[in-house]
């Protein structure tokens, strides 16, 4: 297989949110497409943060987009210059007040590639100590929760946890987990 060419690329949409761009390609047999739509947005991070009784630590929070309530994982995006651990660290202790002692990365996955070029890095963050207050920023309400990894079953099966990039991060956790991973 080969790769699309970019013949062209016109910027349609530039903010602190997300790039969107009109490219023409010129696929591998010739034909040209145009236009191709391509969003781009920051890296994010997901964590599934698991206190010493097993229990998974989730969010619950508005998105305005859907229209719907959620429950989630702590998340959130990655600032320039920061790593994906330490983007997964803050975003644990700005949403929940939460540190974690150990941190295991346990994937890399991308949001949608044949359309947005941002990737996901998922974490799973062991030996919870609850720190300090919440510190959201201005567009976040946000409360947590603990749950069972039964209780995150439920959830995810009546739709309450919906988010399909929430539900392959803890998918991962679960089978570094039970590899013997911890």
């Amino acid at each position: 297989m080969k790769p699309w060419i970019r013949k062209s690329r016109k910027t349609v949409l530039q903010d602190r949110w997300l790039s969107l761009h009109a490219d023409e390609c010129e696929l591998p047999n010739g034909r040209i497409v145009s236009p191709y739509y391509v969003i781009e947005e920051r890296d994010w991070v997901h964590v599934a943060a698991v206190n010493a009784e097993g229990q998974i630590l989730l969010t619950r929070q508005y998105r305005y987009a859907a229209g719907v309530m959620t429950s989630e994982l702590p998340c959130g995006i990655i600032e320039p210059g920061e790593s994906p651990l330490d983007a997964a660290r803050r975003e644990l202790k700005e949403e929940t007040g939460h540190v974690a002692r150990d941190w295991t990365q346990v994937g890399v996955l991308f949001n949608n590639p044949a359309r947005y070029t941002n990737r996901l890095y998922c974490f799973l963050a062991r030996n919870l100590t609850h720190q300090s207050p919440q510190a959201l920023d201005d567009t976040e309400q946000i409360i947590w929760e603990f749950a069972s990894p039964d209780e995150v079953m439920r959830k995810i099966a009546s739709g309450d946890f919906c988010q399909a990039l929430h539900v392959a991060t803890w998918s991962l956790a679960l089978q570094w987990m039970a590899a013997g991973n911890g």
